[in-house]
This record gives C-alpha cells, structure tokens and sequence, in this order.
C-alpha cells in the first residue's frame, strides 16, 4: 500500500462516531490500482462472501477489469475530481456513509486483506475510516488437484487464499474450464496434456511443494464439499508439530450426518481394506482434506495414479513412522457436484488397489490364511470321504478329487504366503540399514 495512502490523517474522518450504529454493515473501500489488478477481483469477491459491503474506486485499471467488477455486488464510484489518493479515500468514505455502513476499511487492490479482523477492527476504532488490517504470511501451501471442477473451483480457491500464502492448482486434463477459472483467482496453475488420475496429480502437486518453502501443505478437493474455513483447524497439529500428517474426517464428534448411505458404506469398506494394508485405524481413510508437515512433503512417496492415492499415502506414512492424526471437519453434499467419477467404478478401483497393497505388503495374510482355510476345508472334506468309506465301503470319486484339489491349493498358499512374507522382511531390513 502507498504511503499516502495508509498514513492519511484518519482523525480527518471521525464525525461523530458515537451515532455509529455498531451493528450496521462494515464496508470494504478499494482503490483499484493497476498494480493490484490481478489481486481485485478476489479481493472482491471474498470481501463480497464475508458479509460486507465493497466500494471501490478505479484508478488506472483497464476496461475489461472493471466491466468485470460492474457484475459482482461491489458498488464502483466514479473517480471525478480525484487528484490524489487522498482524495479517492476521501470519496470511498462518502459511498459508505451515504450507504449507511457502519464504518469502512481502506486498502488497494494488491493488498491481502485480513476480513475476519476487519469487523472488530472497524467498530473498535474511533475513527469512521481505518485503514484494513493486513493478513501476514501464514507459511500455508494449499494444493488442488481438479478434474472437471468448473462448477466449484473457484469458489474454492478464493475460500482457500484467506488461509493461505499460496494456492496451486493441479488441472488433470480437464474438458472445462476449470483451468481458465482457476487463473482468473490469481492461482498458480499447473495442467497435465491429459487426464492421469488424482495420485498423477497429487504427485505433481507434491513435486511443486518440495520446491516451496511451506510450513504446512494442505490439499483439499475442488467440488466444493469441503470447506476451506477449516484450513486453520486441520493444519494446527503441524504448526504446534505434534503432526506429521493430519486427515480432516467427516466422522469425528458425530459429524457427517450428510453423507449418503451407500456412499457411507462402501467408505466403511474401503476403512477395513485400508486398516489391513496400513495397519492403522482412522475413521476416514479417503478423506481428500489433509494436511502435511515439510517433512511428510520430502518422505512420503505416490506411486498409484488412481484415487487409492488416500490409502497409499497412509501406508506409506506409516511405513516411515510418521505421526498420524485426525481432526473433524465439515462437509457439503447439498447442491454440490461432486462425483466426478462413477461411485462403483471408484469404489472398485480403490478396493483392487488396496487388495493389491495387501498382497504386497502383508503376503502371509494375503496367501497363508486363504491357504490355511482351504486347507482345514479339504481335510474335513477327506475326513468325510474317509467317514462314508468305513460306513459304506465305497469312495465317491467327485468329493475326494474336490478334497485332494482343496488341500494341494491350501497347503501352496500357506507355502507361498510364508516364502514371500519372509522375502517381504529381508526387504524391509535391507531399506532399513
């Protein structure tokens, strides 16, 4: 912000504060610069979704910027007779006044606004007009990977960047508009030629962070379901470093009450799969909210393209002893589009990835009890043929076949589960030293 600009004299204004009516609408006055141009428009609109008034005088900003401006609620006041700076604060104060807002906080457009301070900043100053507070860096990464997100993204974003210093946004070959839009919000945009999956994106996302210096990395969808307010509250266990990674759940403290049954159930589901490929019990393994610690950012490796990218990332945080909370956050599904791929073709292709990580990780569980059950199987099975042949001195053919069959397989399963559970350690120990 201009010297001029933030040091105006603000006793210049104070008439009679005391008839300020402290419930009356806070008003945001904007001098829009045309260095602060490409800031503006989420200036705006943020300042717009919190609740308050938007005045704004143009000064130097060009013509498609300002039409753009005219189709928001924002009131634009002409800048006749404005020689100075001054003089333009001077006329944001008269717009506000004559609207009736009670009390108006000054800024330009390049400067990031701390809105959820400007109320009580306002309506405790003694002066009618103050200049707005001003966010300092939060030391947040936010990262989205989006597919098809036009109807969300940028409302998500402009949420997000009141919590963050920076917001990136992972296009994955998108058909819409979602990359246009995301860039009209003043995000970082990085597209993919064509559509690989969210683990391709995340992957991407997390090769950016490693090149950030971020306290926090945060990644939440781009639908709209969740909401970026609890950034602070998710990211919070990493700052006070008790955290290397933090799942926001819908779960928690009787939250997510309005998730659909089905979609409720196959995510119960996907848990168990999760808790036998990890060994880790959270309420919410797919949660896509998250929050993790730089350290997490440089550990933590994404091999799957797909969307068991959530179940991989705990696998893989837990294998490197990285500590694992949750934290409840809230969701929207009302009036949200937010499946862009079919429910059943998700749910399977992450259950087929989880039974695979299974099998990798865990061969004794995967092979050995399936072979242990069939094996006890075909022994009953035999004892029952053997059974009916001292009882009847005849052999049925079929059910001794099935009984030889079932111990064979039983009996290589349980073989094969402890050689590759074995092969499994040495592995780990070799990684280890």
């Amino acid at each position: 912000m201009s010297e001029s600009f933030t040091n105006t004299n603000r006793a210049e204004f104070a008439e009679d504060d005391h008839e300020r009516v402290r419930s009356e609408p806070v008003a945001i006055g904007v001098l829009a610069t045309e260095d602060g141009e490409n800031n503006l428009h989420r200036t705006v609109l943020q300042s717009i979704r919190d609740g308050f008034a938007v005045f704004i005088v143009p000064w130097g900003i060009s013509a498609d910027t300002e039409a753009a401006i005219d189709q928001t609620d924002a009131t634009i006041v002409e800048p006749a007779d404005c020689g100075s700076v001054d003089d333009a604060r001077e006329r944001l104060v008269e717009a506000a006044r004559t609207a009736g807002a009670g009390g108006i906080a000054l800024c330009e457009a390049g400067d990031e606004i701390d809105l959820d301070s400007c109320h009580e900043a306002v309506h405790s100053a003694p002066e009618y007009a103050i200049s707005a507070p001003i966010r300092g860096e939060t030391g947040r990464l936010v990262g989205i990977p989006a597919y098809n997100e036009s109807v969300g993204i940028g409302s998500t974003i402009i949420a997000a960047q009141e919590y963050a210093d920076e917001v990136v946004v992972v296009d994955d070959g998108s058909a819409d508009n979602t990359a246009a839009i995301a860039r009209n919000t003043d995000a970082t945009v990085i597209e993919h030629a064509e559509n690989k999956g969210k683990g391709s994106a995340l992957y991407t996302f997390f090769e950016y962070a490693r090149a950030a210096d971020a306290d926090s990395v945060i990644v939440l969808d781009g639908d709209g379901q969740h909401v970026p307010h609890d950034i602070p509250k998710v990211t919070e266990p990493i700052e006070e470093g008790e955290a290397d990674l933090v799942v926001g759940s819908r779960y928690l403290e009787g939250s997510g009450g309005e998730t659909p049954f089905y979609r409720r159930f196959g995510q119960q589901f996907l848990d168990v799969l999760t808790f036998g490929s990890s060994g880790t019990h959270l309420s919410d393994t797919q949660s896509g909210f998250r929050a993790f610690s730089p350290k997490a950012v440089d550990t933590l490796s994404i091999r799957t393209d797909g969307m068991g990218v959530e179940s991989e990332l705990i696998g893989t945080a837990m294998d490197a002893d990285l500590r694992i909370e949750e934290v409840p956050i809230d969701v929207r599904y009302e009036g949200i589009d937010g499946q862009t791929y079919n429910p059943i073709r998700h749910g399977l292709g992450v259950a087929t990835y989880l039974v695979q990580l299974i099998r990798d990780r865990h061969p004794l569980l995967f092979f050995g009890v399936p072979g242990l059950v069939l094996t006890l199987a075909g022994l009953a099975l035999g004892v029952d043929v053997a059974a009916t042949y001292n009882a009847q001195g005849a052999i049925a053919p079929g059910r001794t076949l099935v009984a030889l069959f079932l111990t064979i397989v039983g009996v290589l399963g349980v073989f094969c589960g402890l050689i590759l559970n074995r092969m499994s350690t040495m592995l780990a120990e070799l990684r280890s030293e």
